[in-house]
């Protein structure tokens, strides 16, 4: 049976459902759960380094390591705003003052990463009430931690994904109040990705192969037993089953190729890239993908 080890980030991911269920093994695939990051960077770094071959990160993160000149590529969907799954959410205390992006001047903002998708929506979100990212304090917490700090005052406005945002809601309910979420900012897109070392998938074409297509069956399961999924999520994030949401994904799990164009077109318009010889298809691919046509 090959073999591949997947850098571990506790969030929705179809991986956990993949490993569980039995649909890497269906491919011949063992799949290695390794480590406990924060964050999608911290993953890249270790695949990029040959300490795994595979991990999850924001399209953004992944735009940044290969300007940088690491080898990783997205393969596969594991978080996008969809009509049914706003996925961002941003909040301030119910108590609190600021009604509009345009109150947020001079507090305090938590994201759970700088140059990630959430650092990079609030700033979007920031632009489009004619501010700059100059105008808040972007403080660094692990999603995990962020309900906590708002409730106690310590931020003002706090960035949460799935499964926290539902933990956050369920366990604070009328004591924070939703602010914006990622489709009022920039609509439906996919901003995070499974993704792979690209070195690594060139010389072992049938691993990721089989990696590519236990996530995808994973996927499709998913949305077809969200309850019986819940569980499974829950075992590997921690996280009550109570506090799982439904979940849904990008069909057949692809990568949206117009959305990583999306991502690449602002970070190069901001000038946090400059390597303008970066096309869509350096960042993600489907060619693994046997799902898509």
């Amino acid at each position: 049976m090959m073999t591949m080890r997947y850098v571990n980030f506790k969030v929705y991911d179809p991986v956990y459902v993949a490993i569980d269920k039995g649909f890497f093994a269906k491919y011949n695939l063992e799949v290695k759960i390794i480590g406990d990051v924060l964050g999608g960077p911290t993953a890249i770094q270790a695949v990029a380094a040959g300490a795994a071959e595979a991990g999850l990160s924001s399209i953004p993160a992944i735009i940044n390591a290969n300007a940088a000149g690491l080898p990783v590529i997205g393969t596969t969907d594991i978080q996008s705003a969809l009509p049914k799954q706003p996925l961002e959410y941003y909040y301030v205390r119910a108590d609190s003052p600021i009604k509009s992006i345009k109150d947020l001047k001079g507090k305090q903002f938590a994201v759970n990463l700088i140059k990630s998708s959430f650092h990079y929506t609030a700033i979007m979100a920031l632009e489009q009430s004619d501010m700059t990212e100059k105008d808040v304090n972007f403080v660094l917490l692990a999603f995990d931690k962020q309900e906590e700090a708002l409730i106690r005052g310590q931020v003002d406005v706090i960035g949460l994904m799935e499964p926290y945002n539902t933990h956050a809601i369920k366990t604070y309910g009328d004591k924070i109040r939703l602010l914006f979420s990622a489709p009022d900012v920039f609509g439906n897109k996919q901003f995070c990705t499974h993704f792979v070392n690209r070195v690594w998938a060139q010389y072992n074409p049938a691993a990721v192969q089989a990696f590519v297509s236990g996530i995808v069956d994973a996927a499709v399961w998913i949305e077809a037993h969200q309850d019986e999924a819940r569980p499974i999520i829950a075992k590997y994030t921690g996280i009550e089953t109570a506090f799982i949401p439904d979940y849904y994904f990008q069909p057949q799990a692809q990568s949206n190729m117009a959305d990583v164009q999306f991502w690449l077109d602002y970070l190069l318009k901001r000038g946090d890239v400059t390597a303008s010889w970066l096309k869509a298809e350096n960042i993600a691919t489907n060619k693994w993908n046997s799902a898509v046509k």
